[in-house]
């Protein structure tokens, strides 16, 4: 994709904070007019990664092609946004379109999530020591900074492998970003929407709560949804504009998603 457009979309679609919920009403409309494929998509993407788990390396091959099976709904999504319909084929339309790169992402996400773990063990054994964790009756002896200094740093990780990867599949599946860039790119939008994802957040998070009071058979609505969402979310603040190649076909050499003149939005940071 044009770095230059890519830029242009940042810096004009800043979104104001309802947009997170808009993009939760945005994928429930969507999932509405095709539940039961929805339904289907999701069960199938459960089994297959519980299938590849049970084979050798079968956790790293998980996190590997954990974005390719994500891609290829972000492809579904796409073709459903541009009029057509999603079908259980594209569940595996990442394997089609986009593989290395969509691999390559799931790499980066592992080896930030190694990094990032790592960085936090060694934040806990300098703060709360190895002896509190090995005789869980010492905790009481840790200061109240130390917990506060463990709490900050890992909230700091899971933000920043939030922002970094949340939008960052779609990106690599449709708007044939590279790997690296998707992250850049993810991260960037994140930062300058936070105000639309803290509301996109604590919609989420609400949801979950609720989802699971009913022995947690709300979930399988929710989980669909909030997959889609990601989809809704990354075509509002990129603007992603809807091509019959968004089927995933690999033979297409155009690129699936452009940036659409959209009026500017005011910039309230």
């Amino acid at each position: 994709m044009n770095q230059s457009l890519i830029d242009e979309a940042l810096e004009r679609h800043i979104r104001p904070a309802g947009a997170g919920w808009a993009w939760i009403r945005d994928a429930w409309r969507m999932f509405t007019r095709q539940v039961v494929t929805w339904l289907v998509l999701v069960v199938l993407l459960f089994l297959v990664v519980l299938g590849i788990g049970l084979i050798p390396l079968g956790d790293l091959l998980t996190s590997l092609l954990s974005p390719v099976l994500m891609g290829g709904l972000m492809l579904g999504a796409h073709r459903q946004a541009d009029g057509g319909r999603v079908d259980l084929g594209h569940l595996f339309a990442g394997f089609r379109r986009q593989l290395g790169p969509l691999v390559l992402l799931g790499l980066l996400q592992l080896l930030a999530t190694i990094i990032g773990l790592t960085v936090l063990a060694v934040v806990a054994l300098l703060t709360v020591g190895l002896q509190a964790f090995e005789s869980p009756e010492l905790f009481s002896d840790v200061t109240l900074g130390s917990w506060i200094a463990l709490a900050v740093v890992s909230a700091v990780f899971t933000a920043g492998m939030v922002m970094a990867f949340w939008l960052a599949t779609p990106l690599v599946a449709i708007a044939g970003c590279k790997p690296w860039e998707s992250v850049e790119r993810s991260f960037e939008a994140a930062l300058r929407n936070w105000r639309a994802l803290l509301i996109y957040g604590a919609v989420v998070l609400g949801s979950l709560i609720v989802a699971t009071i009913p022995l947690g058979l709300g979930l399988i609505v929710l989980l669909p949804v909030l997959m889609i969402s990601n989809y809704t979310a990354c075509a509002d603040i990129f603007a992603f504009a809807t091509s019959p190649a968004a089927d995933g076909d690999a033979d297409s050499e155009a690129a699936v998603a452009v940036m659409e003149e959209r009026p500017d939005e005011p910039d309230h940071r």
